[in-house]
């Protein structure tokens, strides 16, 4: 694949923060972006717990590579995104402390930050005294903790406010439409079609998200989470469990997640409310005074193995299944589209994450 370097009209199809972050991405490059979607935002970018955790998360081979490649770039990101939308965000690297409940999960969660270390991963073994000492605020329920210094988090809602604005002052057009078909020839997209209009361009990027099975046919299916917003402690660092993540912001604190097959049920309910409340509990027995703000719904789109699907032809690329690590891996997958427009650069990740990877669907 070759391009010739010149300025391009590109479509986005999705606007999460995939898609918007490509957007931002290749509307900074030079080139003119739209972006269609069915709505800014339905995605689950905006109500996601925005915690930047591969190492709490236990990630290994491949999707701890393209992690570290997306922890790496988040900085420089969130200057560029700060000095274009003119917003102040929420961004924190001051850790995450992963709790361990019991002697299994501490032998498998060791045996990862080990592994981590030949990677030169920071990290922190706190003992059952120690990890008293350090966190009064925790119960007794966690007999150690592992905290990963170079993890963080983001407010995943001021970021996508922030990619709209930006985006928005680089004259990146949203359309609200629904795309409902791909007109294909061979490795070529030629138009797609929506139920307002039909879209041309030089170049297609299809983020879609937790939407896109029936459009691209891949497999990617809603995962339903419902998360709290809460306030009431200021804490310093996430606290990640198995049973609760507690992340604090600027303002408020958010508390999740669950993992549900619902499809794309919207409703909060009063079973995922107590499941996270009675979590957060168990950690940290204070909140039970905090005030709970609001209860959010979101669809993680979901693969098999739990790895993104990354694909490209002639004149397009697919950019979807990011399941719970959407906002970790937005700086990574929009540079994997950058490359692939500025310089025809085709990223190792479109085979490490390839759909044929999953078999026939």
């Amino acid at each position: 694949m070759c391009f010739i370097l010149r300025v391009m009209n590109i479509l986005i199809i999705g606007s999460g923060v995939i898609g918007l972050s490509t957007a931002f991405e290749l509307a900074l490059a030079g080139h003119r972006v739209r972006v269609v979607t069915r709505n800014y935002e339905e995605g689950t970018s905006w109500v996601a717990g925005g915690m930047l955790a591969p190492f709490s998360e236990g990630l290994k081979g491949s999707l701890l590579n393209f992690s570290m490649d997306s922890l790496r770039l988040y900085p420089d990101f969130i200057g560029r995104l700060e000095e274009v939308s003119r917003i102040k965000l929420f961004y924190s690297r001051s850790g995450i402390l992963r709790l361990v409940l019991n002697e299994s999960e501490y032998h498998e969660v060791k045996k990862n930050a080990e592994a981590y270390s030949s990677a030169g991963v920071n990290w922190e073994e706190l003992g059952g005294e120690e990890l008293s000492r350090r966190e009064p605020l925790l119960s007794s329920e966690p007999i150690a903790g592992f905290l990963f210094r170079d993890e963080g988090n983001v407010d995943a809602e001021k970021l996508m406010d922030a990619l709209l604005f930006a985006c928005e002052n680089l004259n990146v057009k949203i359309v609200i439409d629904d795309i409902t078909e791909i007109v294909r020839s061979g490795e070529r997209v030629e138009e797609v079609k929506g139920y307002r209009d039909t879209y041309r361009s030089d170049f297609y990027v299809f983020t879609t998200g937790a939407w896109s099975r029936s459009l691209l046919k891949v497999p990617v299916y809603p995962v339903k989470g419902q998360i709290l917003k809460v306030k009431g402690l200021e804490l310093d660092k996430v606290y990640y469990s198995s049973v609760s993540y507690i992340i604090p912001k600027e303002n408020h604190m958010l508390i999740g997640a669950t993992s549900e097959d619902a499809g794309f049920d919207s409703r909060t309910t009063l079973e995922g409310v107590s499941s996270l409340v009675n979590g957060a509990l168990r950690i940290i027995p204070e909140l039970s005074k905090a005030e709970l703000l609001g209860v959010r719904v979101g669809f993680r789109p979901a693969t098999p193995d739990e790895a993104p699907i990354f694909d490209a032809g002639e004149n397009f690329a697919v950019l979807t299944g990011h399941y719970r690590n959407g906002i970790l891996w937005a700086p990574a997958s929009a540079n994997v589209a950058l490359e692939l427009v500025e310089k025809g650069k085709r990223s190792e990740y479109f085979s490490l994450f390839s759909p044929n990877r999953l078999g026939t669907f």
